[in-house]
């Protein structure tokens, strides 16, 4: 692998790293000071211990008030962002021993940020956090990706600028047997493979190992087929070898 593909590669680890650790620390300082479920209090005037009627990501999306985390001007990778939080711990959202996460982008804005959205079960506490961690540099590194990708974003690079693809992701939203079609949008090609890349290197496995965890958990969870799942690797394995500093698929 070339120097200069690692050190393009790299730029952004300082930051996704930085964004990480202030994420836990608000977690932290939010399940200290919202009480318990039983009696539980705001925290700057967020409900933190919540017992949601919808889903997960139903209650999130509802939501309009978040916990700020912090404003980024990384002077490394060239982006700025602001990130916030949505955190919910509940019993009845989420299991015992596993974790709800999501978040998103606002990519073609003057003011780019991220939002991430977190549920944990009371009885894990911070034990779950080792589970969360690398998952969440893969989140974090998808959505910094896409704030890459807006041609009004502050964080836009002139070398990754892509088409909006809004109406084909109403299309994919609204027909199940399309949302393969998610995984080859090139702004997600691109998303997914640097985040993957996050988290392979946070848990010090294979990149070719974590891919293929990855495809191999949306088929087992009936969101993509066994086809779909062999298209879906070849277009991101031949678009590594463009994007440079990402080791190669098989």
């Amino acid at each position: 692998m070339k120097l200069i593909s690692l050190i393009v590669e790299g730029m952004y680890d300082k930051l996704v790293g930085e964004i990480n650790k202030d994420i836990f620390k608000t977690i932290k300082s939010a399940m200290l000071k919202s009480g318990t479920q039983e009696s539980p209090k705001k925290y700057k005037g967020y409900a933190v211990r919540k017992e949601p009627v919808l889903t997960m990501s139903d209650l999130f999306f509802s939501e309009r008030r978040s916990l700020y985390v912090g404003e980024y001007n990384d002077s490394v990778s060239g982006v700025d962002v602001e990130v916030d939080l949505k955190l919910a711990i509940s019993e009845e959202g989420v299991t015992p021993g596993k974790f709800f996460i999501d978040g998103s982008a606002e990519a073609d804005s003057e003011y780019p940020s991220i939002e991430v959205h977190i549920g944990i079960h009371p009885s894990d506490g911070e034990t779950i956090f080792s589970k969360i961690q690398p998952v969440l540099r893969d989140l974090v590194r998808h959505e910094v990706e896409h704030l890459t990708h807006g041609r009004k974003s502050a964080s836009a690079k002139s070398s990754k600028v892509l088409r909006g693809d809004e109406k084909m992701r109403v299309k994919i939203r609204q027909n199940p047997e399309l949302y393969y079609k998610y995984y080859l949008l090139p702004k997600e090609v691109d998303a997914n493979i640097q985040g993957l890349y996050s988290k392979a290197k946070t848990l010090k496995k294979p990149y070719q190992q974590v891919v293929d965890d990855y495809l191999d958990s949306l088929v087992d969870d009936g969101i993509i087929t066994p086809k779909s799942r062999m298209l879906i690797y070849k277009t991101w394995k031949n678009r590594i070898t463009k994007i440079g500093g990402i080791p190669n698929l098989k």
